[in-house]
């Protein structure tokens, strides 16, 4: 098994993928190694539902102070594919926000169709947020659900995460991503735009594309990331739009959508 590790967010491209590695060597705020511990600064996703003339007017507000990161594809409108599969367990205990499950979803990642492959770890506590992750093959992927492993892999620290919180395979959700990478007040930001969101139920460790299924949302989903505080360029985009923060998750949107799990009180 390879053991790469890998802590950029677009960064790291398999050998004749098509992608690049960004000249500027910039990481996704949110990514994180576990070595930092807790004196590594805070980061931040804030998410907004936008129309495509709001995206319009973002984008132009960027042009020239971001640039678009390793992935984008001129052919799809500067746009690429991410397929993931999350995880969950039998009594949806991720979805539920029960205790010992409220702040940590794990899932499998890849960018493009035949870009590189992650395994993540995505701790959320309001709008600060942390993300690990190792690149994997994408021949390594069903070995996540074999019982045990030998010990030596990269991945093996999530292979133990899901046998130890019992967590499987609940559903594979894709979209279309246009993503922005750079810095403003002197700190690394991303900005993507989401499209077209949708998803399939799965039980088993696969990430094939996603058919021709409804979307979930008909709005794009606009994420500004950022560390300590959120620069001026983004307040000012804020302000002058008027937006307004919309906690969505595509996990959660796929399993309304799909009617997974009974209704009941969630924890907040």
């Amino acid at each position: 098994m390879s053991e790469l590790s890998d802590t950029t967010e677009g960064a790291l491209a398999l050998s004749g993928s098509g992608y690049a590695t960004p000249a500027s060597g910039l990481e996704s705020p949110s990514l994180f190694n576990p070595a930092a511990g807790t004196d590594a600064p805070t980061a931040y996703e804030v998410k907004y539902l936008l129309t495509e003339e709001q995206v319009a007017e973002v984008v132009d507000r960027v042009t020239g102070k971001l640039d678009l990161d390793a992935y984008a594809d001129p052919a799809m409108g500067n746009a690429y594919i991410t397929t993931s599969v999350y995880t969950d367990t039998p009594n949806f205990d991720v979805f539920y926000r029960n205790e010992g499950y409220n702040r940590d979803k794990f899932r499998v990642r890849r960018y493009g169709h035949t870009g590189p492959v992650f395994v993540e770890r995505k701790t959320k506590n309001g709008d600060k947020v942390r993300k690990h992750r190792v690149r994997i093959s994408a021949d390594e992927v069903p070995e996540l659900a074999a019982p045990a492993l030998n010990g030596e892999w990269a991945g093996e620290w999530f292979h133990s995460q899901l046998l130890q919180k019992q967590l499987q395979p609940v559903c594979r959700v894709a979209y279309e991503r246009v993503a922005y990478l750079g810095t403003a007040d002197g700190g690394t930001v991303r900005l993507t735009f989401d499209r077209n969101i949708r998803g399939v139920l799965v039980r088993e460790w696969k990430l094939e594309p996603v058919g021709a299924v409804p979307a979930l949302l008909d709005k794009v989903v606009c994420e500004f990331k950022f560390r300590t505080a959120m620069p001026a360029l983004f307040k000012g985009i804020v302000a002058d739009l008027g937006l307004t923060p919309a906690p969505v998750s595509k996990y959660r949107t796929f399993v309304q959508a799909a009617g997974l799990a009974p209704a009941r009180t969630v924890n907040v």
